[in-house]
């Protein structure tokens, strides 16, 4: 019996420690850190800025009834600039959808005197611009780089010119309007200051216009006049106004 008993108490004392470290409170687990949630650039807001660049184009000539006349089509170059207004009006994620209209002063123009004729005929823009929707996307680790197309109206002031010596005759300056599409991109700087570069193509349809000769405005011969133009500008923009915080990305 005695050595029953002596079995059990040593028994017990070897399994005392055991127990008592189960019973001791065990640690409660770790949790795994949270993915950290990327921040967005927020392009949204309006912003303001200028650009300069250079035009080329090609004017097309025609009788008043339609009759093509190819001696008189000339192509049309200079330097533009001006500047920009616009708004990002929205955002969400990467896409940013916004619009903007544009005006510049421009030195573009040109003329053509056919082989052996003593007739010249040219035109002359002072300013060109447009009326834009704006829809980019925006690439990059945080979206400081957009990529956007545009579409919307477009218009060129402008004369033209008929000189067949002595005679002299010239159109109004006028005001015309067509249509343009454009695409580019626009880097964030940091702050409110942006850059961008695009390329825009702007169509001026047919248009009749009177030329008329130089002090004599009774003396005058209508001239069909189609029109396109190739722009490629850089420039900078200034944001001044956001719509709301950092757009969260999300993957």
């Amino acid at each position: 019996m005695k050595t029953i008993i002596g079995g059990l108490l040593l028994s017990a004392v070897l399994a005392a420690p055991a127990l008592a470290a189960d019973l001791r409170p065990r640690p409660m687990p770790v949790k795994a850190a949270p993915v950290p949630v990327a921040t967005m650039y927020s392009w949204t807001g309006c912003y303001i800025g200028g650009h300069v660049g250079y035009a080329w184009g090609r004017k097309k000539d025609f009788t008043s009834d339609g009759q093509s006349l190819p001696a008189f089509n000339h192509d049309i170059d200079g330097f533009i600039a001006g500047g920009q207004v616009g708004c990002n009006l929205w955002q969400s994620d990467r896409f940013v959808f916004g619009v903007e209209g544009q005006a510049a002063w421009a030195n573009v123009d040109g003329q053509v005197t056919p082989a052996g004729d003593d007739e010249t005929v040219g035109t002359k823009a002072d300013i060109v611009g447009s009326i834009a929707a704006r829809f980019g996307y925006a690439f990059g680790a945080t979206g400081q780089t957009l990529v956007f197309v545009k579409g919307g109206a477009a218009f060129i002031h402008e004369r033209h010119t008929f000189t067949e010596a002595p005679l002299v005759a010239e159109s109004d300056k006028y005001l015309r309007w067509g249509w343009m599409i454009g695409g580019g991109f626009e880097q964030a700087l940091g702050g409110a200051w942006s850059m961008k570069a695009e390329y825009n193509y702007s169509n001026f349809g047919n248009k009749t216009r009177n030329v008329c000769e130089v002090g004599d405005p009774t003396n005058c011969e209508a001239f069909g006049m189609k029109q396109h133009l190739h722009l490629f500008k850089v420039g900078i923009n200034y944001r001044f106004g956001g719509f709301g915080g950092p757009v969260v990305a999300r993957y």
